[in-house]
């Protein structure tokens, strides 16, 4: 017929491979920035329950800090296996694990920042030496919430993305 409009289905295709590529992305950088964040704060936490007589740090955050960066981790990698196997979830599901992801890894930040700073000014004192928690280490610990932080903002991304594209 000659009144109907040729489209092109290459360009159309071409459209919708970039949509859904997007949030695989995203899920990618997700990944990179918990292991980056998880990598920078096991040493500190490992080392201020040693170095102390009296912990400084209390197990329930550390355990909030690894469950939240270590789960989204592991949940994020079988989503991306997912992907590229050719499955794909449903937006509602997709919605619910990246809006708790946010929600989890600004608690997540949160609690980092708060042993930081409480650790920032605390000292044992042993025999008149005062004995303060390692630069290094209390840098790597903020490194670590700021990671965490960077990946809860994209996590909020990727919440926008899948309301909007899926």
């Amino acid at each position: 017929m000659a009144d109907d409009p040729v489209t092109d289905h290459h360009q159309e295709s071409r459209e919708k491979t970039s949509v859904e590529v997007i949030p695989l992305l995203i899920k990618i950088v997700e990944v990179v920035l918990a292991i980056f964040a998880i990598g920078l704060v096991v040493d500190p936490f490992n080392s201020f329950q040693k170095i102390y007589n009296k912990p400084q740090t209390k197990l329930d955050d550390i355990a909030i800090v690894y469950v939240t960066i270590a789960g989204y981790i592991l949940i994020n990698m079988v989503i991306i296996i997912g992907y590229v196997m050719g499955d794909r979830m449903p937006k509602k599901t997709a919605l619910l694990f990246s809006s708790v992801g946010a929600i989890l890894f600004i608690v997540a930040g949160s609690v980092i920042v708060h042993d930081w700073r409480k650790l920032r000014g605390s000292y044992v004192q042993i025999s008149n030496n005062a004995i303060y928690p390692s630069k290094q280490f209390m840098e790597m610990l903020i490194s670590g919430g700021v990671f965490a932080f960077v990946d809860a903002a994209v996590f909020v991304v990727d919440v926008f993305i899948t309301f909007q594209y899926s």
